[in-house]
């Protein structure tokens, strides 16, 4: 498995430990719409990845490549939440702490790095939804080994 791959599996495993404690019903990957009845969820979304401009162009098409992938995990609550952004806000703290200090994401990131906070983005602003929703995007370094695909 590429590790591109595994980083996004392994978010979608600490998103499965939110479905105890703290009332998310259901987690996803990749899927925009879940139904009303399985909210609260949270969705994992594998987001964009770039190479770092910086590695030698020596390299050629075959060499290994520092990557920095941006998934996002949604946060999305049913229309009837009460206090939504005090909720979102909570489920939004222990998730960058969940993903921020988790040893075995971090042992798939480039030297053990782990990942960062790259952005929030949330429904909660003047002429959008009003929605309980909130993007969490990380910012994950890895190695991109073509010869390991």
């Amino acid at each position: 498995m590429d590790a591109r791959e595994a980083i996004l599996q392994r978010l979608v495993a600490i998103a499965e430990t939110f479905k105890t404690a703290d009332g998310i019903k259901t987690v996803y990957r990749n899927n925009m719409r879940p139904p009303e009845a399985n909210l609260p969820a949270i969705l994992v979304l594998d987001g964009d990845e770039q190479g770092d401009e910086n590695d030698p162009k020596s390299r050629g098409a075959r060499g290994p490549r520092r990557m920095l992938m941006t998934p996002q995990m949604l946060i999305v609550l049913p229309e009837e939440a009460k206090n939504v952004g005090t909720v979102l806000n909570g489920l939004r703290a222990k998730l960058i702490k969940a993903v921020a200090t988790d040893s075995d994401l971090a042992a798939l990131t480039t030297n053990r790095i782990g990942p960062w906070l790259h952005s929030t983005q949330t429904s909660l602003a003047w002429g959008r939804s009003m929605l309980g929703e909130m993007g969490v995007a990380f910012a994950i370094p890895y190695y991109l080994d073509p010869a390991a695909l």
